[in-house]
């Protein structure tokens, strides 16, 4: 336990949670209380009507380092017995999440770090940024869903080399094979980071909400399928009150006001 620290700070500014893992003595790496504290979070976001975007950083010099050794020692221990540290959260549960969210990255980015990251849906990095995938160095497997989460970013080719060479990847590489979405410098990252999530909250809940849902589903589905369900989400939301406001925001030149949207944060939970 990390004594006297609040190991997630949760704060709303403009309709952007601000969830930040904030075990800066270890690089935030992940244990049963972080893995806790942000399921807590991340249910307190979903089912605030005032949050329309979640934003995931890391506190000190890192985003997150991995897990932490003594949650690798247990493992090692034991590998069957029920692991304390652990938290068992499955960070896939952010992709059912209705809301956008955005990894902001500076520094380490690693191991169930990475898989953290890879779950949101943008990612976008400091200039220092470094992400490594170090499971071939452990004799382990690709951890997190990983294999599939970095396999749908940026190919399957790239995927295989950076988990299988468990190299350090650049935010230049990361950005020019598409892990991250764009590169800022590190001074005032924090705030740059903040000031998009503010941009991005000011789009339809709706909207983000089916495009979750859309961007899911692609992986399973034909074009036609997918062409076939986009034109039946598009005559209902030409007839919904979100279409009529924004071209009445436009008319009146005004920012629209779009209905909330909330959901429980209800991820799967890992045994043990």
């Amino acid at each position: 336990m990390d004594q006297g620290q609040d190991v997630i700070l949760y704060a709303v500014e403009g309709g952007v949670a601000r969830i930040t893992l904030n075990r800066p003595d270890r690089l935030n790496a992940s244990n049963g209380e972080l893995s806790r504290g942000l399921t807590a979070a991340f249910t307190r976001a979903g089912a605030d009507p005032e949050v329309r975007v979640i934003l995931l950083t890391g506190a000190g010099r890192a985003f997150c380092a991995g897990a932490d050794m003594q949650v690798l020692g247990e493992l090692s221990d034991d590998p069957s017995a029920p692991n304390s540290g652990s938290g068992g959260l499955r960070y896939d549960g952010l992709m059912l999440l209705p809301k956008p969210v955005v990894a902001a990255i500076h520094g380490p980015c690693a191991g169930i770090g990475l898989a953290l990251a890879c779950a949101a849906d943008i990612r976008i990095a400091a200039g220092e940024a470094v992400f490594v995938a170090p499971f071939a160095k452990l004799g382990l497997c690709a951890e997190g869903g990983l294999a599939w989460l970095l396999s749908r970013l940026i190919g399957p080719g790239n995927a295989a080399e950076m988990l299988m060479s468990a190299r350090r990847v650049g935010a230049d590489e990361a950005f020019a094979k598409g892990l991250v979405s764009r590169i800022l410098p590190r001074e005032g990252f924090e705030a740059e980071a903040l000031a998009y999530a503010l941009e991005l909250a000011g789009n339809a809940p709706a909207s983000f909400a089916m495009m979750k849902a859309q961007l899911r589903d692609a992986a399973g589905e034909d074009f036609e399928t997918a062409r076939a369900r986009s034109a039946d989400l598009t005559r209902e939301t030409l007839d919904a009150p979100d279409f009529r406001e924004a071209l009445a925001a436009k008319r009146e030149g005004r920012a629209p006001r779009f209905a909330p949207v909330t959901a429980p944060f209800t991820p799967p939970i890992s045994k043990g």
